[in-house]
């Protein structure tokens, strides 16, 4: 599928050839519904090789989608918009030596955990409901420092699975 962006509408074209206007941030604060769309993806760009602190949350700047604008990139944090079902997936690169433990949290739960050792990568996935208003987001659960690889090959993404 294509999303092509439209001043305050996106147009969604199936394979199947046909198109479907759908509402987005724009038109929902608008209209004060709830958005139909929320998906988001974004990229940790800075450092290139370096730290994070022990039980900061992870700041993915660099916003590749960001549909029903959920995410902060300022934050790190995924504000979701409606009641429903979300998915979430996080990759990272360990820089150095040693740990990076890295936890998707659903406000102050613990909802999965990752761990890479000496340069691999970690990968975390869940599937969970959320009420509108919960904050989801990507923190070092270490209480030190740990090794993480920016450059834009660590990110963070999720969607609305089904409205609630």
């Amino acid at each position: 599928m294509v999303i092509k962006g439209l001043q305050h509408r996106h147009t969604l074209r199936y394979l199947q050839g046909s198109a479907k206007t759908i509402e987005t941030s724009q038109t929902v604060r608008e209209t004060g519904q709830s958005p139909l769309i929320v998906t988001f993806l974004a990229r940790l760009i800075s450092p290139d090789y370096g730290t994070i602190a022990g039980k900061a949350t992870v700041k993915f700047e660099k916003i590749i989608e960001n549909i029903g604008s959920a995410y902060n990139s300022g934050t790190g944090v995924f504000t979701a918009p409606t009641k429903g079902l979300y998915h979430f997936t996080a990759s990272a690169r360990q820089s150095h030596s040693g740990y990076l433990h890295l936890g998707l949290f659903r406000n102050t739960e613990e909802m999965a955990v990752s761990v890479a050792l000496n340069y691999n990568s970690l990968t975390i996935g869940a599937t969970f409901t959320l009420e509108s208003g919960d904050s989801v987001f990507v923190k070092n659960i270490w209480t030190q420092s740990s090794g993480i690889v920016g450059g834009g090959q660590t990110y963070f993404s999720g969607n609305l699975i089904h409205k609630m």
